[in-house]
C-alpha cells in the first residue's frame, strides 16, 4: 500500500513533518526498529495523524525514499559549474556528488545501502536506475556528441548498479561512503563504460 498524498497545503505540511521525523529516526535507528508509533512520537503528533497518510511503515519508507530519489536525480542531472573536458570527468564529478549526498543524509545511506532493504524500496531503487539513466543520457549528450551504443540504457543502468554496489560495501564496512571507495566506484564504472564508449567524445560547441 502506498502513502496517501495530501492535496491541500496544511496536509502537505503535516506529511512533510512526518517524513522529516522518519528521516531523523533513520539517522540513528535501523529500518526494522521503526514503526508508525515511533514516527508519531518523533513528530509529536497523534497516532491517527500518521495512519491518515501512511497505512503501513513500509508506505512511509517508500515516501521518504521518493524524496531522496528525487533529490539524487536532480543532483545527477545538474549541469557542472565547469564544463567537463572529457566524459570521464563528468562521471567522476557525479559519483563524488552522489557520495557526498548520501554521507550528508544518513537516512538515505540506511534506506538505499543498508543490509535490511525491503523488497518495495529495492523495487523503487530499480525504477530510480531508469530515471537516472534518462537523466545521465541527456546530460552526456548536452556536453558531448555521443555515438549510438547498442542497448545503451541497460549499460548505463548496470553502471549505476555497480556504483551502488561499491557504495554499499563501504557503508557496510565503515558506516559511510569513504573517499577511497568513491574512487574505486569511479574506476569500476569507467572501466565498464569504456567497453562501450570511445576514450574521447567530441565536445558540443553549444554546451555551456
Amino acid at each position: 500500500m502506498v502513502a496517501r498524498q495530501p492535496q491541500r497545503k496544511p496536509g502537505q505540511l503535516r506529511f512533510r513533518k512526518l517524513l522529516d521525523a522518519l528521516d531523523e529516526l533513520l539517522a540513528t535507528s535501523n529500518v526494522q526498529d521503526i514503526g508508525l508509533y515511533q514516527i508519531a512520537a518523533k513528530a509529536k503528533v497523534p497516532n491517527a495523524s500518521v495512519y491518515h497518510f501512511f497505512p503501513s511503515t513500509e508506505s512511509a519508507l517508500l515516501a521518504l525514499a521518493e524524496v531522496h530519489h528525487n533529490a539524487l536525480l536532480e543532483l545527477s542531472m545538474l549541469q557542472l559549474e565547469i564544463r567537463p573536458a572529457r566524459w570521464q570527468d563528468l562521471f567522476r564529478q557525479k559519483v563524488i556528488s552522489a557520495a557526498e549526498y548520501h554521507n550528508s543524509h544518513p537516512a538515505a545511506l540506511r534506506l538505499f545501502l543498508g543490509a535490511n532493504i525491503s523488497v518495495e524500496v529495492k523495487s523503487a531503487d530499480i525504477s530510480q536506475y531508469h530515471r537516472l539513466v534518462d537523466g545521465r543520457s541527456q546530460l552526456l549528450s548536452y556536453y558531448f556528441h555521443v555515438p549510438a551504443v547498442p542497448d545503451w540504457e541497460r549499460r548505463l543502468a548496470a553502471y549505476f548498479a555497480m556504483i551502488d554496489g561499491v557504495f554499499s560495501l563501504s557503508y557496510s564496512e565503515n558506516g559511510f561512503i569513504r573517499e577511497d571507495y568513491v574512487a574505486e566506484a569511479h574506476l569500476a564504472g569507467i572501466a565498464y563504460l569504456r567497453c562501450y564508449l570511445p576514450e574521447i567524445l567530441v565536445p558540443r560547441d553549444d554546451a555551456g
